[in-house]
């Protein structure tokens, strides 16, 4: 029934993404974070406001799921990423965050996230004709104000790059305007840092700063219970991405190509932090886990098996998170 209700197409479930993610972290009311090292300018301004309570850490962090979770189901919809319209990435982001993450919900890379998937909608938005680069510089500058929550975002420059090598011819304007948004971004900001008196900005120090939200992996017997859910669903999705992609027309192929640099791109970014720091943000996984594990649910040959799995994704999620 759950992945029922959000199978559908109707917008009015994601009033009920809020609702399911404090449930999920309500635990981290009472766990504060602890705020280590020195962070990108729009990730401390940020955690000036919030300040280091528990409890507005936590509002923060499910305010920033609940938005993530929604424009995730938009992009989806938007852009016809799936064989039909649905909001099951709604549902699957939180679970899957909550499966993956650590005590707290709050964190700079979550921070940066919507504005990560801002750029992207533009990106895919381009058609394979007629102008883009007012979209491409918008993407852009939306990669540069994500890089000033969380520095490894500038990395998403080569997501734009390969989605606009897919979807249209080469041409090189196309190609550095992107480039020149993030680097007009990050000068504007040193400008503003040197009149302030905060320089010299060291922005690469902040990559080895603690995550406040690092994922955590084979950790606990609830935790080993869900990815032994989550694991065997990825793979299913992935067959039933794979068919998606063989039936749908050429712009469908593009974007599904797009999507797949997307998912590798946030892959590569937690390889690298894992092997520089021992610890990623969950969020960098559960974005692309959550879109992916969509496709193994939306056309199952037996819904009841869908929904078992992901109740019981659900509840070993609420088991991670109170344990």
């Amino acid at each position: 029934m759950l992945v029922g209700l959000f199978r559908s197409n109707q917008p009015a479930v994601l009033l009920a993404v809020p609702v399911l993610a404090a449930a999920l972290f309500l635990p981290a009311f009472w766990h504060a974070p602890s705020v280590e090292g020195e962070g990108m300018p729009l990730a401390q301004l940020a955690q000036r406001l919030i300040g280091v309570a528990a409890w507005a850490n936590a509002i923060a962090g499910i305010v920033l799921i609940s938005i993530i979770a929604a424009q995730l189901a938009l992009l989806l919809n938007a852009l016809e990423l799936m064989d039909r319209r649905n909001h099951l990435v709604a549902l699957l982001f939180p679970v899957v965050l909550a499966g993956l993450g650590g005590p707290c919900c709050y964190d700079p890379a979550l921070l940066g996230m919507p504005f990560v998937l801002m750029a992207v909608r533009r990106t895919w938005s381009v058609e394979n004709n007629g102008p883009a680069l007012r979209l491409l510089f918008d993407a852009g500058l939306l990669t540069g104000i994500a890089a000033l929550c969380y520095l490894p975002y500038a990395l998403m420059l080569m997501v734009i790059w390969a989605s606009v090598s897919v979807i249209r011819p080469f041409a090189w304007r196309e190609y550095a305007l992107p480039l020149l948004a993030i680097g007009v971004v990050f000068y504007l900001t040193w400008a503003v840092l040197h009149l302030l008196g905060d320089t010299p900005w060291r922005p690469l120090l902040t990559i080895t700063v603690p995550d406040l939200d690092s994922a955590v992996l084979w950790i606990g017997w609830p935790r080993k219970m869900f990815l032994s859910i989550l694991v065997p669903m990825l793979l299913l999705a992935l067959a039933a991405f794979n068919i998606s992609y063989a039936r749908c027309v050429m712009r469908g192929k593009n974007l599904r190509s797009s999507f797949m640099a997307f998912a590798l791109a946030l892959c590569v970014i937690l390889l690298l932090l894992q092997w520089l720091k021992g610890s990623f943000p969950a969020v960098l996984a559960a974005a692309p886990a959550a879109v992916l594990s969509g496709y193994a649910v939306l056309n199952p040959r037996r819904d009841w098996l869908a929904e078992l799995a992901v109740l019981g994704l659900l509840c070993t999620a609420i088991a991670v998170r109170w344990t």
